[in-house]
């Protein structure tokens, strides 16, 4: 599934572009959910309160907060996301290229190149699926890509994956739950990258910068403890991973 957030300040093009988006997934498809916003504070205003999305489609030229300057925000907060900005205003181009926008589409035309551009999106989507962790219940679907995926701990019943995707400028790590153990988290994974380094964590080793006195140390400072019984096994698939990676 595709998470796409429009944003327009004109109803009647906000509504258009949104039966547009949907009718290019439902024709070719791809499971997307589409949610449309007249502002971009309310559209920030989602995503500063936890919403993700893959893809974007922004207007430039918009009250109070402008195209531009949102899209800066939101890259802050989503790195991955994609961006396609839909306007009028050539000018921006160059601006927006800065920005590592996907697609610069006039709005004079969009027809063609917009549909390019949403399928392609969708493609390059289900690419960083396949490298994510996702969260899936009745209530709840969230893709944790594995590069932003700490390590992963437990509380009673739920597993806990520590990211890197606060959006907090206070925080470094931001916890997702979901109610699992840790060895059929570890089994979902499937990656080579993951190791238990106690009975009650599994880390990412691309995310370890040392080992020292007992511990490894994580590339945002975090300090796990390593059992006894696991560090020579650590140690020997942490070479590994460094000599292929590095």
């Amino acid at each position: 599934m595709i998470r796409v957030g429009l944003c327009d300040d004109e109803q009647i093009l906000l509504e258009k572009l949104y039966g547009f988006v949907t009718d290019c997934y439902r024709e070719n498809q791809i499971f997307a959910k589409v949610e449309s916003f007249q502002s971009s504070r309310l559209l920030l205003y989602e995503i500063e309160d936890g919403g993700r999305f893959d893809l974007l489609l922004l207007d430039i030229e918009m009250p109070g907060m402008d195209g531009m300057k949102l899209a800066a925000r939101v890259k802050e907060l989503l790195p991955k996301v994609l961006i396609i900005f839909i306007t009028s205003h050539m000018e921006y181009v160059l601006d927006a290229y800065e920005l590592s926008v996907f697609r610069y589409i006039p709005k004079a035309d969009p027809g063609p190149r917009l549909r390019h551009a949403l399928l392609d999106a969708a493609a390059m989507t289900e690419v960083q699926l396949r490298d994510s962790y996702v969260i899936q219940n009745q209530n709840r679907f969230e893709r944790i890509p594995l590069q932003n995926l700490l390590y992963i701990t437990h509380e009673g019943k739920n597993a806990v994956l520590v990211t890197d995707l606060s959006g907090d400028a206070n925080e470094t790590t931001a916890c997702c739950r979901v109610r699992k153990t840790l060895q059929q988290v570890y089994e979902e994974l499937n990656e080579e990258e993951f190791l238990f380094i106690d009975r009650g964590c599994i880390v990412n080793l691309s995310g370890i910068m040392s080992i020292r006195n007992g511990y490894v140390v994580l590339k945002n400072g975090t300090r796990l403890p390593v059992s006894q019984s696991r560090m020579p096994r650590l140690k020997e698939r942490l070479l590994e991973f460094w000599k292929r990676h590095i």
